[in-house]
């Protein structure tokens, strides 16, 4: 069982030079010091940016898993961060088009980063939410975006950022998907305000604050997509699998750090921790089968998926907080490893699709 716990979702050796990067500042990333982007540079260089983008082109999506994942083991954030970057990755070469096909080079080689902010898009395809943004026409016939993004990470002003939007024919009483369209637009254009720095509990360097839109210009080709709801539905399960790959990457090491710290007293421990290896365990493997199933005629269901999406959040808050109970004093210190991963899990549950939201699309889905 601990080969299949500790073995990585796929077989991308990364450099050591980049892991001891990841090390070096998951702390200084930790507390802002650090910006989580300059790991985009170092992961381009690999060629592990765009693996199996889009829709698992080529089988690739358990590797670009696998390499998340083992960011993940080191670095919460710079896992996470990849996710992001990656995701916007899927939608630009998804929709293709002179302003995707214009940025994708940029993004692939890591020197500008992008911010996927899609979330309330899949809120509202699930029946649970509406959009947060619109776009209109003004007298001129210039498309224009507004509305506040409430929350997003990779908000750096030299990033573009994708997200729904309702269109500018959409209702002005318009709920839910109905009338949704997908937009891109870089974020140090004309009427973007992004908000200052967060004093967040964790994850200070990976730009994560909320963005105010006032009548932001929006050309005809940084629409991407007004298939709306198929373009979402297509592109769920990446998503899903590339979250679950950075809540088991925490997940390992946590667990690992757990069972050698299960001496003494805290041998008390030694069962639970067992348990959720085991957990841990099938979880990366049906996280596997299900990543190489995307794309293929053998699509995975939805329910499959989400439920292995919340199985991989659950076991990272739950092997953190056994780290931690663990881990004695030096748990307790901020600066600790052990302090970070527990903080950076806290995380998890609150992250779109949240604990809550997975829970009940799953029930709705399994009536």
């Amino acid at each position: 069982m601990l080969e299949a716990i500790y073995q990585p979702l796929s077989t991308i050796d990364l450099p050591a030079e980049l892991e001891q990067w990841v090390m070096k500042n998951a702390p200084s990333i930790d507390i802002g010091e650090t910006e989580v982007r300059g790991a985009l540079p170092h992961l381009a260089e690999l060629g592990v940016l765009d693996l199996g983008a889009p829709i698992n082109h080529k089988g690739e999506l358990l590797r670009q898993a696998g390499v998340i994942e083992q960011l993940a083991r080191r670095s919460f954030s710079t896992g996470f961060a990849l996710w992001g970057h990656r995701m916007c990755i899927e939608f630009l070469a998804l929709a293709g088009g002179p302003f995707a096909e214009s940025n994708l080079t940029a993004l692939r080689s890591g020197t500008m980063p992008a911010a996927s902010v899609m979330a309330p898009g899949y809120k509202a395809v699930a029946g649970a939410g509406d959009l947060k943004l619109r776009i209109s026409r003004d007298i001129q016939g210039q498309l224009r975006l507004s509305g506040r993004i409430g929350w997003a990470s990779n908000l750096y002003s030299d990033a573009i950022a994708i997200a729904p939007a309702y269109g500018f024919d959409a209702p002005e009483n318009a709920t839910g998907p109905a009338g949704g369209i997908i937009v891109a637009f870089p974020l140090n254009s004309p009427g973007v305000t992004i908000g200052p720095a967060l004093d967040l509990l964790a994850m200070r360097g990976t730009a994560s604050t909320y963005v105010d839109l006032d009548n932001v210009p929006i050309d005809q080709d940084q629409i991407l997509s007004s298939d709306f709801v198929p373009f979402l539905q297509r592109t769920r399960p990446t998503l899903s699998i590339l979250q679950a790959s950075f809540c088991i990457g925490l997940a390992t090491t946590s667990y690992a750090q757990a069972r050698e710290n299960a001496t003494g007293v805290n041998a008390i421990f030694m069962p639970e921790i067992q348990k959720l290896g085991r957990k841990l365990a099938d979880t990366k493997q049906q996280l596997a089968a299900l990543a190489q199933r995307v794309g293929t005629e053998t699509s995975p269901h939805p329910v499959d998926v989400l439920t292995m999406r919340l199985d991989a959040g659950l076991l990272g808050t739950e092997l953190a907080a056994l780290e931690l109970k663990t881990s004695g004093g030096r748990g307790f210190v901020t600066t600790s490893d052990t302090n970070r991963r527990y903080r950076e899990s806290t995380f998890i549950p609150l992250q779109s699709p949240s604990e809550a939201q997975l829970r009940w699309e799953i029930e709705q889905l399994s009536k």
